[in-house]
């Protein structure tokens, strides 16, 4: 008899951790890519423009938002997906975003390679997700400017076009509890070139050894007209 009961007991705390454990999409399907782990070398994110690599990310427990996008295991691809919509939206998730620029007068089809598996000091695992936006993101709005997301909390690509002239905001959350962990993406086929800045556009011309030579001639000129002038 104590076996049975000791073998009831195993079976039903088995069956608690099955329900805990987090499945890496809300609907139970298999991710639709094939995964995509990030090697680095890995940009430090500042704020830039333009992409310059993989990057880690970190969610610092500062953003936060209620609900967050439902995981329907179905990576974007471009042009644009249908929002998902919500899930648990009475719960508080982490946040954090991340803004880069389309430069180009065309739009562009660009691919995020998502990877909270093995990258960080404390990979999120399936405790994160990653959507892409429109010019900006309102975390109590978040279906406005929707282009699309992983899908999955899994390491793997999705597409998404961003229009010409435009930003591209990538939003990562966390999916089952407010988790300081850390993630990785890689944002590839962006048109960005990054402006020269205003005072490298007017020294440059200065440094040329023959625009020198000719500032020269021409104030030599005008001197020489000027005495001319008074000559007279």
């Amino acid at each position: 008899m104590r076996t049975v009961i000791l073998g009831l007991l195993a079976g039903l705390s088995m069956a608690a951790l099955s329900v805990n454990a987090q499945a890496p999409n809300d609907n139970g399907t298999a991710g639709n890519l094939v995964p995509r782990h990030l090697t680095g070398p890995f940009e430090p994110y500042g704020g830039a423009v333009c992409p310059a690599g993989p990057v880690i990310g970190e969610f610092t427990g500062a953003t936060t938002q209620l609900g967050r996008i439902f995981r329907d295991g179905i990576a974007s691809v471009c042009p644009v997906k249908a929002y998902p919509g919500i899930f648990n939206d009475t719960t508080a998730f982490n946040y954090e975003t991340y803004t880069y620029d389309n430069t180009s007068a065309a739009a562009a089809c660009v691919t995020v390679n998502f990877d909270p598996d093995t990258v960080g000091a404390n990979p999120c695992a399936t405790n994160a997700h990653m959507s892409a936006y429109l010019g900006s993101y309102d975390p109590t709005n978040q279906a406005a400017n929707f282009l699309g997301d992983v899908g999955s909390s899994q390491a793997q690509p999705f597409n998404i076009e961003v229009a010409a002239n435009s930003s591209l905001v990538l939003v990562a959350t966390n999916t089952a509890s407010q988790a300081v962990c850390t993630f990785g993406f890689e944002v590839v086929n962006l048109p960005c070139t990054q402006g020269v800045p205003l005072q490298e556009q007017i020294e440059l011309p200065i440094r040329n050894p023959l625009i020198l030579v000719l500032m020269g001639l021409l104030l030599a000129g005008l001197g020489w007209v000027a005495v001319r002038r008074r000559a007279h």
